[in-house]
């Protein structure tokens, strides 16, 4: 996202992550919980499940907690991990054991943490360090949930067949 296209305010941000959020969680909660299994790539049984993919969203938004937490207590930014691959694996690693549920509660919490920590922030902190914070919520809120909208679209029924039930 360029500068341009950012919003330069709490309020104009809170209000892109609120719409982000509304419209990826509620394809998250349409999404069928005895799917949440199945692979991202049907041909790849190495991708991630949804489940794994939401996970994955509800990490990055506690990091993102994180490091505001960090500009707001130092004036300083905060580096995201050293290998951001490696961050990934571990958070899809952790979620294979845990239920579609517990991972559904996990991204709850996780935006409901993020979405407190950005609203007590000002705009001043949102404008520092080139809008250091502003790209980060927005990297990994509302541009987060749009890169992964179509890993919660259900797949269209062949062509003669009913869609199947969620």
């Amino acid at each position: 996202m360029t500068d341009e296209q950012l919003p330069n305010t709490l309020r104009a941000l809170l209000l892109s992550i609120d719409d982000g959020w509304a419209h990826f969680r509620g394809a998250a909660a349409r999404f069928p919980a005895g799917r949440m299994n199945e692979h991202l790539d049907d041909a790849d049984p190495a991708s991630w499940t949804r489940k794994q993919m939401l996970a994955h969203v509800a990490a990055w938004h506690d990091l993102t907690a994180d490091r505001l937490d960090h500009l707001v207590a130092t004036g300083q930014t905060s580096d995201a991990p050293q290998s951001v691959d490696a961050f990934n694996a571990q958070v899809a690693r952790r979620a294979v054991g845990r239920t579609a549920g517990e991972v559904i509660e996990e991204l709850d919490m996780s935006f409901s943490r993020l979405r407190r920590h950005i609203a007590r922030m000002t705009d001043a902190q949102l404008a520092i360090h080139d809008a250091w914070a502003a790209h980060v919520i927005a990297g990994n809120t509302f541009d987060h949930y749009a890169e992964h909208m179509a890993d919660l679209a259900l797949p269209e029924p062949p062509a003669g067949e009913a869609a199947p039930p969620v």
